[in-house]
């Protein structure tokens, strides 16, 4: 019998590497919302330690333009925060975008897998009933050509 072959393999391989494609994508967008989820965290951190700071040199007591400075740090870091902010929203929700594109190209793989393995569950059964086959037609032979007593 011949060898089998999915009809339908040449698709499958191209299905694979859109697949491969968008999960590299996603792996991209994912790496960028953890920088942005780590500047987010430096700020906050920065953001703390310039209150924390301004606290103990209100307790020591200092000038009117060191606290200026102290309020104007705070209030940048506030501004990059608010941005930061907007742009993980932003890459969280392209993140979300490009996952739905991979479960979708991910479910087209699998009904592609799914449809070989029938291909290939209905090959092997056309072969075992080619070889039972064989072998009725080789004892239905023998009997034939065997003498008669």
């Amino acid at each position: 019998m011949k060898k089998f072959r999915f009809t339908l393999s040449r698709m499958l391989d191209f299905k694979n590497q859109i697949l491969d494609r968008e999960k590299d994508a996603l792996g991209v967008l994912r790496r960028k919302k953890n920088e942005i989820d780590l500047k987010i965290e430096t700020y906050e951190q920065q953001l703390a330690h310039a209150a924390e700071e301004m606290l103990q040199d209100q307790k020591r007591g200092t000038t009117a333009a060191r606290l200026r400075f102290y309020s104007m740090q705070l209030d940048n870091a506030k501004k990059c925060l608010k941005q930061l902010r907007k742009e993980q929203a932003a890459m969280q929700a392209e993140v979300d975008r490009q996952a739905a594109v991979v479960r979708k190209a991910s479910q087209e793989v699998s009904s592609l897998e799914k449809l070989k393995e029938k291909q290939w569950e209905q090959y092997q059964y056309e072969e075992k009933q080619a070889a039972a086959a064989e072998v009725l037609e080789f004892v239905s032979g023998r009997l034939v050509r065997q003498p008669k007593k």
